[in-house]
């Protein structure tokens, strides 16, 4: 599943005789009811991150989370030693049900079993699922259905990963399926229908470059996006302040001055130079325009 993905890494080594932990800790069950998990930490809310992490990463079909556990005995003393490594992506929705099913502390260490209905994530993904029903694509205007097909890509793709955890979940969902696959398509065909050259911007090279990654240059509709950006300064306790204001103006190439969609994207840096103050906001804006098209040029 873009997403931003970050590790989560959490080891522990604790020596003690091995039967002071309970077999939910060292030996867990899978649940037909629950997502569970068991984080250890030397405070509980490590524990219950750790345990958190390990149930996201769950969730995200393409992740997985590793463990490692040995039990070792010399001169009749047990040490037992405990890692947990998640890699761990955000999930395309909010956690909610979480439910603390069974807690230990032990030798300054904290072990929590961390658990969430699956009829609830089945249910809720179900719901946000369902609104899909109420998207169409605009029939014949090529340029309407483009600026729909930008509008939706932020929605079309966190339904498609939705949905994976559905499937992952309870199986199949051919409906849904369906309907997706025929939104992805429309937008598909809508994208590919358009050209977009990206006009003037020569002073901005890496803002000029983004938008060109952004947008589609293949079909027989040309249209063009006009950049153009202001700058504020200031200067307070030695640091430069640089504020970028990045006017995005979408036209016919035909018709150059009535503008389909227009949107400002702002950036606000810091640093111990105007020069690079100004270019962390570039950057800045960099990074938003590799986001979702429906993230920065519309209000959503």
């Amino acid at each position: 599943m873009k997403t931003s993905i970050f590790a989560f890494l959490i080891a522990c080594a604790f020596s003690c005789s091995a039967q002071n932990w309970p077999d939910w800790v060292t030996q867990p069950q899978k649940s037909d009811e629950y997502i569970t998990a068991i984080g250890i930490g030397e405070s509980r809310l490590a524990a219950k991150q750790a345990a958190l992490a390990d149930i996201i990463t769950q969730l995200s079909v393409d992740v997985s989370t590793q463990q490692l556990q040995k039990l070792t005995k010399q001169d009749n003393q047990s040490s037992n030693y405990f890692e947990q490594a998640t890699t761990l992506t955000s999930l395309p929705f909010t956690l909610t049900g979480l439910e603390e099913l069974d807690a230990l502390e032990k030798n300054n260490l904290f072990a929590l079993k961390m658990g969430v209905k699956k009829s609830i994530l089945v249910k809720n993904l179900k719901s946000d699922l369902s609104k899909l029903s109420r998207i169409s694509a605009p029939k014949n205007n090529s340029e309407q259905r483009f600026i729909w097909a930008l509008k939706n890509s932020g929605e079309l793709n966190v339904a498609t990963k939705k949905l994976a955890v559905l499937e992952h979940l309870s199986g199949p969902e051919l409906f849904i399926q369906s309907t997706l696959n025929n939104l992805l398509t429309e937008q598909a065909k809508a994208l590919n229908a358009v050209s977009c050259d990206v006009i003037g911007a020569n002073n901005i090279s890496e803002i000029k470059s983004a938008l060109n990654n952004a947008l589609p240059h293949n079909g027989d509709t040309r249209l063009w996006v006009r950049p153009q950006i202001r700058w504020q300064y200031a200067k307070s306790n030695n640091k430069y302040s640089a504020k970028a204001i990045l006017t995005l103006a979408l036209t016919r190439s035909s018709t150059p001055f009535k503008v389909l969609l227009q949107q400002d994207l702002v950036a606000q840096e810091s640093a111990t130079t105007q020069e690079n103050a100004k270019q962390k906001a570039i950057n800045n804006l960099v990074q938003q325009l590799k986001a979702p098209a429906s993230q920065w040029l519309f209000d959503i």
